[in-house]
């Protein structure tokens, strides 16, 4: 008997062992609407912002970066450029494996952070971006990540194929994944439009010079003027993006969708298969 209870213990902590999914907390600064998750690297708990706009792996301070073993640095240096319009050089390195929280990822870019952009707090007024290291796109490149702002979390598994088990709530988005990220259609009635999935956004915002003239705009208090935007094709609620005229011209696409969608969809992304749902917050 005892022997028995010892085997199914054995198995029920294998079982544990060997799960393939991992859920990691979010904690918001309300300020900026910014997304924090602590990880633990190399022994110590780092803060750092969920930014599905960041297209890297990991950008992490460069003293830290030298600690982590097992890494090899890239010949070139990566340039990149930020809303602002303003150019940042910096080193990256292959990490062949890293655990992460208990979730163990293998071959990431770690890139050397600094800091970028420019931030619109909760109130919509503009203040310089806060200076913390950033999760970014490609950590989750061979996974499925489900984003869920309603309840302070994100979800990463590595099954194969979850198409069949997600219930009626859950609408399929086709979407496409470039250069800057993952873009998929907004309407705001008369005119659709790319939009960037932006963790990291503290609000959405859109192309002064993208808007169609027959759009509607809406005025409030704060000196802005914003769109009523929603899924092309599908019934979701609206969400209302800043229309904001510094985009850099390198910029291609129409905008940005930042907390104010993400606060309202819960967003599962399967990057093996290229798939893409969402998921209305309830009321």
């Amino acid at each position: 008997m005892y022997k028995k209870l010892v085997s199914l213990l054995l198995l029920f902590i294998s079982n544990l062992a060997q799960s393939n999914e991992v859920i990691w907390d979010l904690t918001f600064d309300y300020k900026f609407n910014l997304p924090f998750i602590t990880l633990n690297i190399e022994g110590k708990n780092i803060i750092l912002i969920l930014d599905t706009g960041a297209k890297g792996a990991l950008y992490l301070p460069i003293d830290l970066i030298d600690k982590i073993p097992n890494k090899t640095e890239q010949d070139q240096t990566r340039k990149s450029m930020d809303l602002s319009g303003n150019i940042t050089e910096t080193r990256s390195f292959t990490i062949n494996n890293l655990t992460l929280n208990s979730f163990l990822f293998e071959k990431i870019e770690v890139i050397e952070y600094k800091n970028w952009g420019m931030s619109i707090s909760g109130d919509n007024t503009e203040n310089e971006n806060i200076d913390i290291p950033v999760i970014g796109l490609n950590l989750f490149n061979e996974y499925i990540l489900t984003i869920n702002f309603p309840e302070s979390k994100i979800i990463i598994s590595d099954e194969t194929d979850i198409s069949a088990d997600l219930n009626k709530k859950w609408i399929s988005i086709p979407f496409q994944l470039n250069g800057e990220g993952i873009v998929i259609n907004m309407s705001d009635g008369v005119k659709n439009y790319k939009m960037i999935l932006d963790s990291g956004a503290s609000t959405s915002i859109i192309k002064e010079q993208s808007i169609s003239s027959q759009t509607a705009r809406i005025n409030d208090d704060s000196g802005y003027q914003f769109v009523a935007l929603e899924i092309s094709n599908i019934p979701t609620d609206k969400i209302e993006a800043i229309i904001f005229d510094s985009f850099p011209t390198e910029f291609q696409s129409d905008g940005l969708l930042g907390f104010d969608f993400f606060s309202k969809n819960v967003v599962k992304i399967d990057f093996k298969n290229k798939k893409l749902w969402i998921k209305a917050e309830e009321k």
